[in-house]
């Protein structure tokens, strides 16, 4: 194969960047953009070795694609219930999902669910008031980014929320970026770029009160502010769009998660009593935009669901997939993962099924392994960006014949 390059959209961050562009060489590829080092060793991580598995599997003996499917098909006939987990998969990979629960009664759950839940609850009580990508890049004067490790899940956030060439240009001035968290001073560096940087390092669980007092501030109180909230506050009363972004994977270890995704929330509603302003939640890099709409179109519900007859219903914590394999409350488990790079987590004591891409790592011995091909490198697909207004497609960049995850669904059922 002769080299080539171009440019695709990356799959494997939720900002879902379109201008990435690859060189090609004998099914190879190498990011070309420059300073994308995160970006470039995550999608590079989906290049192939011989260390890759490639080739179907039953209790890690090799076997045919036919025998695989055979025996997928007799453990599910046989389980009594049947768990699937999303670890990041496309639109088409969704919709197979659901396909194959409804075939056999199972129930859905996405491994990031419990973020994602962080944010929903906040929309089932009260609702916020939220903003899409392009209006961030477009309007916004002022962006509070909360949290610690936001930029090394999306490397590209800044850049992708800073006005370009290309931009509608509604704002010309210089953004100020306020950083309330545990961030490092690589991503004080990183905010720089594109404008004037306060950076409150703080322990998260603070967050709550630190916008209290914000709140509480006006021209005529005499609530005394720290030296780096004054600032704050003062940077905060003279915008004209504000833009609160965070993580909810960035509170996990903080001691209410719920808490400060809603003092974030009701801080954004009391700005807009006068002014504009918006919250920017950014989702997950498994797919977890994409699979909570699909699921959302097909079954009213986000994630955690199982089927009943010609129905969906949800309990948050009956379907909790985690919940579900440490009590044993399910027979068998099939994990679906076109996009992880993380180690999947298999429990032993159960039938653990998994079609994964080819560098898949796994805790111990699968009964069944299906090879499948990666959206975006193997195959064409759609995936929708974290703000949830776009959906874009997935280009195929290399061939190495691998099923997709919605051919393998479609033999099983």
């Amino acid at each position: 194969m002769t080299k080539t390059s171009c440019k695709i959209v990356c799959p494997f961050c939720s900002l879902l960047c379109d201008d990435v562009t690859v060189s090609l060489d004998n099914n190879r590829f190498e990011v070309k953009n420059k300073n994308l080092s995160l970006c470039k060793k995550k999608i590079e991580f989906f290049n192939l070795d011989k260390n890759n598995r490639l080739t179907p599997t039953i209790n890690n003996k090799t076997s045919s694609l036919r025998e695989t499917i055979s025996t997928t098909e007799k453990i599910l006939k046989k389980s009594g219930d049947i768990t699937i987990i999303n670890h990041g998969v496309d639109m088409a990979g969704v919709r197979s999902m659901l396909r194959l629960a409804s075939r056999y009664d199972c129930t859905i759950d996405h491994v990031n669910s419990k973020y994602l839940y962080n944010n929903i609850g906040l929309v089932q009580r009260t609702g916020y008031m939220a903003t899409s990508l392009t209006e961030v890049k477009n309007r916004a004067d002022v962006i509070i980014i909360f949290g610690n490790d936001i930029f090394k899940k999306s490397p590209r956030l800044v850049e992708r929320i800073s006005s370009g060439k290309s931009s509608l240009g509604f704002f010309k001035g210089k953004r100020k970026i306020i950083l309330v968290g545990n961030f490092d001073a690589n991503a004080t560096k990183v905010a720089r770029k594109i404008g004037l940087v306060v950076n409150l390092k703080t322990d998260i669980d603070m967050i709550p009160k630190i916008l209290s007092q914000l709140m509480q501030r006006n021209d005529n109180s005499t609530f005394k502010l720290s030296k780096s909230l004054r600032e704050i506050h003062n940077i905060v009363t003279k915008s004209t769009y504000l833009v609160a972004s965070w993580s909810a994977s960035d509170f996990n270890k903080s001691s209410n998660s719920e808490r400060i995704i809603n003092s974030i929330s009701e801080f954004i509603v009391e700005r807009n009593i006068n002014y504009r302003a918006a919250c920017f939640p950014i989702a997950g890099n498994l797919g977890d935009s994409t699979s909570s709409q699909v699921c959302t179109w097909m079954t009213g519900f986000p994630s955690r669901i199982k089927s009943y007859g010609n129905t969906f219903k949800h309990d948050r914590y009956l379907c909790d997939s985690e919940l579900i394999q440490n009590n044993k409350t399910t027979d068998t488990v099939v994990h679906f993962s076109t996009l992880s790079d993380q180690k999947i987590k298999l429990n032993k004591s159960l039938k653990n099924i998994v079609l994964g891409h080819p560098k898949s790592k796994l805790s111990c011995i699968p009964d069944v392994f299906i090879p499948v091909g990666v959206p975006g490198i193997d195959y064409e697909g759609i995936m929708f960006r974290t703000d949830n207004v776009v959906s874009l497609p997935l280009k195929k960049i290399r061939d190495v014949a691998l099923p997709t995850i919605d051919d393998i669904v479609r033999e099983i059922t």
